[in-house]
């Protein structure tokens, strides 16, 4: 068994595609489908069903996918580990986080901490909570900014907070809804809404103000995208909820705010896999950005 075998399983266990995955790991697909047959046959057992036009992983490939992944994963974190001797010039870090995050300033904070290590190549991938806390777990990312979900066992994960983000109503400039300056939710029972994803924490959020407000609300669109969502509501769509500050820096003039006379926050905060020691470049990104959001919090 060799290395590079767990990163082909992984590969076409992600792609359900052979042809994809070589061509995501730049190998001949030829190559690796000898490489997986290598594999089976050593282990004695078929860790694909293979079609024509997919492939699938048999109960037990998805057993030794979950090892091949930590394998891998303890594999990257003794190389980086290693790369604290060179003072953090090379290396990857993942990092995963939700659409809306100006309130920590999320792109200044990138870019800031890019200028401290240059060397540190940042691939950033966008998602909803429910799924980073996935691909935290499964290794897909380092560490996550979001807003910590409901789930049913995260003990795991550990959660720095990092700040609030005040919700408000945006609607189009032509509604009647746009004379008001405040609202109180309830009155908005016989509204159209534009809601983000179900695997968007900040999904539940907004559900549970509505059935606090005494109704349920009509859901004409979702979206797990939060410009085009805004977009939609330019358009007279429906109404919708955002970050403050989102909308602040939003130029349209198509888009109202309406304030609501109960708030609705959104809790950020950091998210890591609860371990004694993390790689060098992980460690500084989380002690970068739990000291730039306590200066943040204090300066407000």
């Amino acid at each position: 068994m060799e290395i590079h075998q767990l990163q082909y399983i992984v590969e076409v266990a992600k792609h359900r595609h052979f042809t994809h995955a070589a061509e995501e790991i730049c190998v001949a697909q030829s190559s690796l489908s000898q490489q997986i047959t290598k594999l089976e046959e050593e282990l004695g057992i078929k860790l694909f069903e293979r079609t024509t036009r997919f492939v699938n992983p048999t109960p037990a490939g998805l057993e030794f996918i979950s090892y091949a992944k930590k394998i891998l994963a303890e594999i990257e974190l003794s190389k980086q580990c290693m790369q604290a001797h060179v003072g953090l010039t090379k290396g990857t870090l993942h990092i995963g986080a939700i659409t809306t995050l100006e309130n920590i300033g999320f792109v200044s904070l990138i870019t800031s901490f890019h200028n401290l290590f240059p060397g540190l190549y940042l691939d950033i991938a966008l998602n909803g909570s429910y799924h980073l806390a996935e691909m935290l777990r499964t290794s897909e990312i380092d560490t996550a900014l979001l807003t910590p979900p409901e789930l049913d066992d995260d003990a795991d994960i550990v959660y720095y907070p990092l700040g609030d983000d005040e919700f408000v109503l945006a609607t189009t400039s032509s509604s009647p809804l746009a004379t008001k300056k405040v609202v109180d939710l309830s009155e908005l029972s016989k509204e159209n809404f534009i809601f983000p994803s179900p695997d968007q924490s900040i999904h539940k959020i907004y559900l549970k103000a509505c059935r606090d407000a005494g109704f349920t609300p009509t859901i004409v669109c979702q979206s797990s995208h939060s410009e085009t969502s805004l977009a939609l509501v330019s358009d007279g769509m429906g109404i919708g909820f955002f970050p403050l500050g989102m909308l602040l820096a939003n130029t349209s003039t198509k888009v109202s705010i309406i304030r609501l006379a109960k708030p609705i926050k959104k809790h950020v905060a950091m998210a890591l896999l609860k371990r004694s020691h993390y790689t060098p470049a992980v460690a500084a990104f989380r002690d970068y950005v739990l000291k730039r959001c306590q200066n943040t919090q204090q300066n407000k």
